[in-house]
């Protein structure tokens, strides 16, 4: 169902903001009190260590004020988010903004001064003071980071200088999203269209060959132009990330990147050399999409279309709701309760209007409710959306049960609530296939196809991008060139491993590192192939009948222990290869279902 404007959209199907405040005059008051608390808290810097009472105000004080700054900020955004050009709120928005920078720079003395003080005098005034009770885990991580925090002139320095070493992410951005040109390809029609990022995502699934591959080269070619500038760029941000390891004492990149979530080395290698023992698995479904497409050498752009065709559905918004509620009962009677609260109106908005923010995400405001969006058109994707994004959504509420400072949770486990209920909805589908009939074996295998493309997106090429960022950065630190030619041959050598003997590798792939915005945030990208692997470790459980309480208790954690911790509550650890290794051993099982179903 569509809407020319959102006044004609039904009040269930948008968001109710009045939840967070009744209406904008409350907002401005916010707005002036969160101000007021950061000038109060502006008057504890450099007393945090005078007396257990000092610290006890300031820390209390801080909570108040980020509580209250996520509600301004997030009524501003979410109000803007369904209206991008409506400049009252465009103006709302700036306004939170400037607070929230404003607030960053009066609080950063927290740390610093906490960090300044004698760790057995922290321990003692945190843990002896039952006020302070929500900041335990703040002050065991002030301690642990102890020894990679500097003198207070050099703190500064490093501060000032962030800007600068940062200047490679925000010029590669600028030279992506406006300054480079993607060059033009003839479309299916015979059209010659100025190819752009949304294009190139259509065209890698057209069914004509002659398109992908012209995109493919069209897109890469255009990257590689710029190959010697963009080189510069990717080199520039890598050595700034050696700086900053070896300005706070860090072994390497890769330990630096880690120790926030106080993950060990292993989880990381390990990742590597588990998919890289499960690659010829990887080879035999390139085969067999080499075969489903007739064609005679499959090359890079011939791995993304489906290979497998179903005629298009089409779902109402209630169709799925019903759908995703149905095949995620294995989360128990309390989980769908709660699940019915979120998709019951006035928490999601659903549908596409004119400015409204494109895609999907979900958020969370800590005393209200989570908050979804959505532009729902009605496809199988639109769907599996709804279960990604009610995944986040419970994860978020769940995890609001925790005291302010414990709420959120890391990167490292944001994915797994969402592909958890990915996976749910994927095996509820399969399992109604009608595999007596030639339609229903046909579904499954679109459905197998479709769960296959994400594990390689997700786990095989993830771990391929993890495997470039760790090598780069090695080479790094031993002071070796990073040049444009060095870069690809790295990379070329990475796509020739990954992909195997049999594909072949076109010279101009070899510069797609160049295109990737993810390697200007080191060491990030492997968190999507853990988490999927945990997903599919959790999803195992459940549909095997085990008990949905230690999945709960995940869910409720936040932000109330180090991750890896945190995902044993739900009976996975990351520091063991099991997890990964399970996962590729279900991905090589569903591979062997679609080759039974295909002949």
């Amino acid at each position: 169902m569509t809407y020319a404007n959102r006044s004609e959209i039904p009040a269930e199907y948008t968001w109710r903001l009045t939840d967070i405040y009744p209406d904008e005059a409350g907002w401005e008051s916010a707005l002036a009190d969160v101000q007021e608390k950061a000038a109060q808290l502006a008057g504890y810097q450099g007393r945090l260590a005078e007396t257990p009472a000092s610290l006890r105000e300031a820390l209390l004080l801080f909570e108040q004020m980020e509580k209250e700054l996520e509600r301004v900020y997030m009524y501003a955004k979410l109000n803007l988010d369904v209206d991008n050009s409506d400049p009252k709120y465009q103006a709302m928005h700036d306004r939170a903004l400037a607070v929230l920078f404003k607030i960053q720079e009066v609080s950063s003395f927290l740390t610093p001064e906490m960090t300044a003080m004698e760790p057995d005098t922290l321990h003692a005034w945190v843990y002896g003071d039952p006020a302070l009770a929500d900041f335990r885990h703040m002050a065991d991580d002030v301690i642990r980071s102890r020894a990679h925090v500097l003198s207070a002139r050099e703190e500064q320095l490093l501060a000032m200088a962030g800007p600068a070493l940062e200047s490679m992410d925000s010029a590669f951005t600028m030279l992506d999203s406006v300054d480079l040109k993607r060059g033009e390809v003839v479309d299916e029609n015979g059209e010659r269209v100025e190819l752009t990022d949304g294009l190139f995502g259509k065209f890698r699934d057209s069914r004509d060959r002659r398109v992908r591959a012209d995109a493919f080269r069209a897109m890469h070619t255009a990257f590689a132009g710029m190959g010697n500038t963009i080189a510069a760029l990717y080199a520039g941000s890598v050595r700034a990330d050696v700086f900053g390891a070896k300005a706070r004492g860090y072994e390497s990149c890769l330990d630096q990147a880690l120790f926030a979530d106080n993950l060990p080395r292993s989880v990381y290698t390990g990742l590597i050399q588990a998919v890289r023992a499960h690659l010829p698995a990887y080879y035999r479904y390139l085969e067999l999409r080499r075969r489903r497409l007739g064609v005679e050498k499959l090359h890079i752009y011939d791995c993304y279309l489906p290979i497998v065709d179903v005629p298009d559905k089409e779902y109402t918004y209630e169709q799925a709701k019903e759908l995703v509620r149905e095949y995620l009962a294995p989360l128990g009677e309390g989980y769908r309760r709660d699940l019915d609260r979120l998709l019951a109106g006035g928490w999601v908005d659903v549908y596409e209007t004119k400015g409204k923010a494109t895609g999907a995400y979900a958020t969370g405001v800590y005393g209200v409710h989570p908050y979804m969006l959505l532009n729902f058109v009605g496809q199988l994707g639109d769907v599996f959306t709804l279960a990604h994004e009610a995944g986040h959504c419970m994860h978020t509420y769940y995890s609001d049960t925790q005291p302010y400072m414990m709420k959120d949770y890391p990167i490292f486990l944001a994915e797994i609530a969402s592909t958890v209920n990915e996976n749910l909805l994927m095996r509820g589908m399969m399992g109604r296939c009608n595999l007596s009939t030639e339609e229903g074996k046909r579904e499954k295998a679109f459905l197998i196809n479709r769960f296959l493309e994400e594990f390689k997106g997700t786990v095989f090429r993830q771990t391929m991008f993890a495997e470039f960022e760790l090598k780069v950065h090695e080479m790094a630190e031993k002071g070796e060139p990073l040049t444009g030619e060095v870069l690809c041959d790295v990379y070329g050598g990475l796509l020739r491993d990954y992909f195997g003997p049999e594909v072949e590798i076109d010279d101009y792939m070899r510069w797609e590192w160049a295109r990737i915005p993810h390697f200007y945030n080191a060491f990030y990208v492997f968190k999507y192939a853990t988490g999927f692997s945990a997903a599919a470790a959790i999803t195992r459980g459940l549909l095997s009948g085990g008990e949905v309480g230690p999945y709960l208790a995940f869910l409720h954690a936040g932000g109330s222990d180090y991750p890896a911790e945190t995902l044993k509550r739900a009976g996975v650890d990351m520091s063991t290869p099991a997890p990964v290794e399970e996962a590729l051993a279900e991905f090589e099982a569903m591979l062997a279902e679609l080759e039974g179903l295909l002949g």
